[in-house]
């Protein structure tokens, strides 16, 4: 199998590769801005795979959803290689402001969020998630599997306020999504 000739890159890794290349550009803030920017990338075993991407610029906070609309977990499983056109992937980009004190505020601005602790597992069927976030000065980057069967706190309260903030952008009409081409 091909994730055997990459050992360096589990499965879970191989999803988020691929989900970041096709997903909106990630919004970095200047170096010492007082801004921050956060990705949660969500790829459950069974669902939508979906990444959220939150940024200051000032007072304001905006919100980027990616949601994919055919299945990454297929794409990476069935063309090891990459040798899938983009084309056949579908998703659907949403922008939004967001309150600046929508619950996944305190989430993100705790100073906690830097003690984020990684734990993936390489299995195809798990349910895999990663964080990255920068206050323009620190950054954080971590991954974790099945964190509801682990009991991490944090991490599930981070993705359970994710799902409420997500439908602040509102999801476009579907005869207007586009492929990822």
């Amino acid at each position: 199998m091909y994730l055997l000739k990459l050992p360096h890159l589990s499965f879970a890794h191989l999803i988020e590769r691929q989900a970041s290349s096709l997903s909106a550009s990630l919004v970095l803030p200047k170096p010492d801005s007082d801004n921050f920017c956060m990705r949660l990338s969500r790829f459950p075993n069974e669902g939508t795979e979906t990444i959220l991407d939150i940024h200051t610029v000032g007072a304001r906070v905006f919100i980027t959803v990616t949601r994919f609309l055919s299945s990454l977990r297929e794409r990476v499983a069935t063309f090891p290689n990459n040798n899938c056109p983009d084309s056949l992937i579908t998703l659907d980009i949403s922008i939004s402001e967001i309150s600046g004190m929508d619950p996944i505020m305190k989430e993100i601005l705790s100073s906690q969020i830097f003690d984020i602790t990684s734990d993936l597992n390489h299995e195809m069927k798990d349910n895999h998630f990663f964080l990255f976030f920068t206050d323009s000065r620190n950054c954080v980057s971590a991954g974790i599997s099945n964190p509801f069967l682990k009991l991490n706190e944090q991490w599930i309260r981070l993705i359970n306020r994710s799902y409420g903030t997500e439908l602040n952008a509102p999801r476009r009409d579907t005869q207007k999504i586009y492929s990822a081409s």
